[in-house]
């Protein structure tokens, strides 16, 4: 699992034992901590023994502080204090949503749903819930590929399949039952109108096809049939969205829950067909309709907290369907190298929506609310943070789940706590005020035991630093570039 969050207790970014730590509040002045910014951390990293044995780093006191006085940091903060009354933007981390005047004795569904907004099943069911403005309660639970199911959950749902809703009492699974249920269960527009049922079932129909159509694509081996196969089915899903006025399948001004039944799938065929098959799906003449659409999506606040970016789905897709079958290309090779990081986890970062994984204006706020943004999140549970960052130096787990990196039970080497702790001052350092140098073309190949020890605590968790889980994609690319410029240093 990418496992910023794992299983186990206390791992890291967003599980409640970690983010329930009180944050710091008697912080010194805002002018003392700028200065204290300005004048401490190095512009590079260019002096690996300045960063491993000396203090050049501010305290996460100085760190919490800075972070908090920029534009970034304040409207983050002010996001946390409206979640935790049921209000503000939806978010991963939200345990109660309030809509319409409700209080929290109104609310009568609980949706259970994965740790860390990968299933597509419940992304949808997520998704009709803001949609449809229902206040709802939320429990996450794990994926079995990802760490063990708790028991008192296996005891309401013996299967321990996601999602699950508990409505009024009583409990109901998959994910287009539960969609329905909620959309006739709840006043407000009607998210599948009964005059458009015979155009949503053809359309169900086709999404279907479609799903049968990537999987044999992407995880089967499989010859030119087989795209030739997926590109039509592709191009007919593309024709349904443009005929009717709007972006959407049903036409109107808001998606619907035949919209939602496909969005989840086709966010992870972007990702996939461009990583295995070399196969660009976004920004094409062939698919404009789709293009739209997803532009429309990309405006949604719904979206916007559900989405993941593509290096997430490579790495959470096999556990869930199976290895994926790469072709041998040029544009597999150049894919590969982009998603996994090889090639694009370098300062400086020039994201945009015409990139192989396009940034919507719409969900880009610059790089500097980017780098703020994971500052803030470093910052915010650091201590838990270089806990498990020190896994990458420590051992794995006495039991394994399927999932590539998943360990929800490793356990950490604590020798090498305080110098992780320091390189992560240094990093969120550089996040906040932008002074990292670009990436190295010849990093530092000569390290000694501890320098190779702690590149791998950094590397453990670059690569386990999971959208929408831990941060947004501009944030997540930020500080996984920033990681690999320290990494490179040490």
């Amino acid at each position: 699992m990418l496992c910023l969050v794992s299983a186990a207790r206390g791992a890291a970014f967003v599980r409640g034992s970690v983010i329930g730590i009180k944050q710091q509040r008697s912080f010194s002045s805002a002018r003392t901590s700028s200065r204290a910014l300005r004048s401490s951390p190095p512009a590079t990293i260019m002096a690996p023994s300045a960063v491993l044995h000396t203090a050049a780093a501010p305290s996460w006191v100085e760190l919490k502080e800075a972070s908090l006085t920029t534009s970034t940091g304040k409207r983050l903060a002010a996001e946390d204090a409206l979640r935790a009354v049921g209000e503000g933007n939806p978010h991963i981390s939200t345990k109660l949503r309030l809509f319409n005047g409700d209080t929290e004795a109104d609310v009568r569904v609980t949706l259970y749903r994965d740790h860390a907004a990968w299933c597509p099943y419940c992304q949808k069911v997520w998704m009709l819930f803001e949609e449809k403005q229902i206040s709802y309660k939320t429990e996450r639970i794990n994926m079995r590929s990802y760490g063990e199911k708790p028991a008192w959950f296996l005891k309401k749902v013996p299967s321990g399949l996601l999602p699950v809703i508990e409505l009024d009492g009583k409990m109901l699974t998959e994910s287009l039952v539960i969609m329905q249920t909620l959309d006739q269960s709840f006043s407000g527009p009607s998210m599948l109108p009964e005059e458009q049922y015979d155009r949503a079932n053809k359309l169900l129909r086709l999404e279907r096809q479609l799903f049968s159509d990537w999987c044999g694509l992407v995880f089967r081996a499989s010859g030119g049939s087989a795209r030739r196969a997926f590109e039509e089915t592709f191009d007919k899903v593309d024709a349904a969205l443009g005929e009717l006025p709007g972006p959407w399948f049903l036409g109107g001004d808001t998606p619907s829950i035949v919209d939602l039944q496909y969005v989840s799938h086709i966010e992870r065929m972007n990702a996939s067909c461009l990583y295995w098959k070399g196969m660009q799906l976004r920004g094409t003449e062939r698919w404009a309709n789709i293009e739209r659409w997803f532009l429309a999506f990309e405006q949604r606040p719904s979206y916007h907290a559900t989405k993941s970016d593509y290096y997430t789905h490579i790495m959470d897709i096999p556990p869930q369907y199976g290895p994926g079958i790469s072709d041998s290309s040029k544009e597999v090779e150049n894919a590969q190298r982009v998603i996994d990081g090889v090639s694009s986890w370098k300062l400086p970062l020039h994201l945009g929506a015409k990139d192989l994984e396009p940034l919507p204006d719409s969900m880009n706020h610059g790089d500097e609310a980017a780098r703020h943004e994971a500052a803030y999140a470093i910052a915010k549970n650091a201590a838990a943070i270089a806990r498990f960052a020190c896994r990458g130096a420590g051992q794995k787990g006495a039991k394994q789940f399927s999932a590539p990196l998943a360990d929800p039970t490793a356990v950490p080497n604590l020798d090498y706590e305080s110098k992780v702790d320091e390189l992560l001052r240094v990093t969120v350092s550089l996040l906040l005020d932008g002074s990292a140098a670009p990436s190295s073309s010849a990093p530092n190949t000569n390290k000694d035991a501890e320098g190779k020890a702690l590149g791998k605590c950094l590397g453990y968790l670059r690569d386990r630093v999971g959208v929408p889980r831990d941060m947004s994609y501009p944030a997540a690319m930020q500080l996984r570039a920033h990681l690999n410029h320290i990494i490179d240093g040490v």
